[in-house]
């Protein structure tokens, strides 16, 4: 399986940004301050200037270095914020909000996925394992590159968020590492309940066509849920790639 569907997070930019008490005029924080609060109201280049400006003040400055990593990859400088990120997580291993930063931005790259790794779960460990939204990250990570870790993380995350059992693109995911384990019957029950809790979702239909075409056997019902993934995809410039190779599977099953 080739592309899986990713579970949403709720996880905004602006959440990693520092917010202090009691600064003077011209200080670091004062800088960090104004600068979440550019970064609120969607300022990034303000923003921007007040990360260089508490940097200035502050050479070695976690806090500055993620400010300005946010506000590079909101103003679509994703070089120039992987390079903050990274200067970030090794002044601080053990910052939490760094090492998180750091894998967050690999990770919205399929190209950088392995490199999201290292950082991601060095970030979990510093919760605890009990942070969702990394354990997300490295769900999606790990399946994607079809790690035999990706059960773990998975199990890992069903104990943080145990409502995460009604999310189709958790199911989805579930049944993507039980069809690569070669464990049909538990791959056919997560697609299943993923197929009940979203029939609208173009992944979640093309995964279960992948199933069937691949793991279970069964080109014929594949067939069935490729086509109905053509339907959903539609025009959708996304699916443009993934919809070529179905009309060419499809081909071949006639």
């Amino acid at each position: 399986m080739r592309k899986v569907t990713g579970i949403l997070c709720g996880c905004a930019a602006i959440a990693l940004l520092f917010l202090a008490v009691g600064c003077g005029p011209d200080t670091v924080d004062e800088c960090l301050n104004a600068g979440a609060g550019y970064g609120a109201r969607g300022e990034w280049k303000k923003a921007l200037k007040m990360a260089e400006r508490a940097e200035s003040l502050s050479e070695n400055s976690v806090p500055a270095l993620l400010l300005r990593a946010i506000a590079h990859e909101q103003l679509g400088e994703r070089d120039l914020a992987l390079d903050a990120a990274r200067q970030a997580a090794a002044l601080n291993p053990e910052s939490f909000a760094a090492q998180y930063t750091l894998g967050r931005l690999y990770a919205a790259d399929p190209t950088r996925y392995s490199d999201a790794l290292a950082p991601l779960t060095r970030a979990a460990k510093l919760r605890n394992f009990h942070d969702r939204n990394t354990l997300v990250l490295l769900s999606n990570t790990t399946t994607a590159l079809r790690s035999p870790s990706a059960a773990n993380w998975l199990s890992f995350l069903s104990r943080v968020a145990p409502e995460s059992g009604n999310d189709p693109a958790f199911r989805n995911l579930l049944g993507i590492v039980w069809a690569r384990a070669r464990k049909p019957d538990l791959a056919r029950q997560e697609f299943t309940r993923a197929y009940q809790l979203d029939r609208s979702n173009p992944m979640v239909v093309y995964n279960i066509g992948t199933f069937f075409d691949r793991y279970a056997s069964n080109p014929q019902a594949g067939a069935q849920f490729y086509r109905a993934f053509l339907r959903l995809a539609g025009d959708d410039a996304r699916y443009a790639n993934l919809k070529s190779r179905v009309s060419a599977r499809l081909s071949e099953l006639r």
